[in-house]
């Protein structure tokens, strides 16, 4: 074979053998990136199931405590109970689970608002704006919310009703329904940032009016149901409610720094037992961490079923406010 050809065969099996090295590096890479997708696959799913199973044992928690209620004959949800108090780290096998819970009814529920506009309605508002005020929050979210969630095109004082969405850019109407998620307070065009986070802890959204529950109510939620009650006040409650919880209201007229100050109106806001809760879960397996936030209802006989869930870091104001109320 003349050299020339010679040559150029050498360069056909060189390129050969770099097409196959190329390939064979391609299907190795594939397969580590493969590998290791499958990996971080399987390692999420097991920390869902970690989440999910939290979220069941939250669940077989709080149907206990109503089958204890039925029992001592005592209808009373407080901090101090089991479901409460899980507030410790959970070691499992390459995991680690922590779990705290809120009664949902602790907080002023923004869709008790929704609806025909009545004198019952008008009560109402008066609180929110009292609970706003005694927060620094502007007062006149409250007409917003009001306007929101009620059922006409009438603007309240203060408030607003699509004539001035639509003037937004981009344009957009009112939900004159009730809210299906606290974010919809973004959509008020009157909230910063800052005070969004401030009022989380305060508010909630809730399916049906069930009023609050003066037993796991925080001091700030709680200057809402009379004027008269001070900040000190409030606190000093909070602090000292003990740890088996008050049962209905004559136990709690008799309360030194409240009971003269809890009027019809209020006393038509306050409850002492809890129907629906949030759940809040991190799971983590090996390197992968899930968040889960799951709202959970309890029927009157006790069945506590999942409403909703949602994915993604639970806020910080979650544990402050536990560590207030406790």
């Amino acid at each position: 074979m003349p050299r020339r050809e010679q040559g150029v065969a050498l360069i056909f099996v060189l390129l050969i053998f770099a097409m196959i090295a190329v390939m064979a590096t391609r299907i190795v890479s594939n397969l580590h990136f493969n590998t290791e997708k499958t990996s971080r696959y399987l390692q999420n799913m097991q920390a869902r199931h970690y989440a999910m199973g939290a979220e069941q044992f939250v669940a077989v928690l709080l149907e206990e405590d109503a089958e204890q209620d039925r029992k001592a004959k005592r209808a009373v949800d407080h901090w101090y109970e089991p479901w409460a108090e899980l507030d410790k780290t959970l070691e499992t096998e390459d995991g680690e689970i922590t779990i705290q819970t809120l009664d949902d009814q602790g907080r002023f529920n923004l869709n008790m608002l929704a609806g025909k506009t009545g004198k019952d309605t008008k009560d109402k508002l008066k609180m929110l704006e009292q609970l706003f005020v005694a927060n620094g929050i502007d007062a006149q979210l409250a007409y917003r919310i009001v306007d929101w969630v009620d059922d006409n095109q009438d603007a309240l004082p203060g408030g607003a009703e699509d004539n001035y969405y639509l003037l937004l850019a981009p344009p957009y109407r009112t939900g004159d329904a009730p809210l299906a998620s606290v974010s919809e307070l973004r959509l008020m065009d009157i909230l910063s940032p800052e005070d969004f986070e401030r009022v989380l802890p305060l508010v909630t959204i809730l399916p049906t009016n069930d009023g609050l529950n003066i037993n796991t109510v925080s001091a700030e939620v709680l200057r809402m149901l009379d004027e008269r009650i001070s900040e000190s006040d409030a606190k000093a409650f909070v602090d000292g409610r003990g740890k088996d919880g008050f049962a209905d209201m004559k136990e709690l007229i008799k309360h030194p720094l409240i009971g003269n100050k809890i009027d019809k109106k209020a006393a038509g806001m306050v409850v002492f037992k809890s129907y629906y809760f949030s759940v809040y879960i991190k799971a983590r397996y090996r390197d992968i961490t899930y968040y889960l936030h799951s709202r959970l209802a309890r029927n009157a006989e006790g069945k506590v079923t999942v409403i909703s869930r949602e994915i993604g870091q639970y806020p910080r104001w979650v544990n402050t406010l536990r560590e207030s109320v406790r």
